[in-house]
């Protein structure tokens, strides 16, 4: 496995500013640094920004209305079908 490069200082002020604002952190960049969790936080973040709240693009609704499969009538029950039932019984 190859290991992933150490991200820049501007990285990681970057990233911890986006998390303190997003966390409401009081405290600076060297003080979040000082903490073990959260500047291990920050520099994920760095590394992985939609991980850090950067959510990614929204995906357009798929509006096409629910087609029946072609090889079925659309007037069969599917699920009676299944149970082994059947309207000529």
């Amino acid at each position: 496995m190859a290991h992933a490069t150490e991200p820049t200082d501007q990285m990681l002020r970057e990233a911890c500013a986006r998390m303190a604002e997003r966390f409401r952190w009081a405290d600076d960049f060297e003080a979040v640094m000082q903490d073990r969790v959260r500047s291990r936080m920050v520099r994920i973040a760095a590394r992985h920004p939609a991980a850090a709240g950067r959510a990614p693009a929204p995906r357009a609704p798929s509006c096409r209305p629910l087609q029946p499969s072609a090889g079925c009538p659309p007037f069969i029950d599917r699920k009676r079908a299944a149970a082994g039932e059947r309207d000529d019984d």
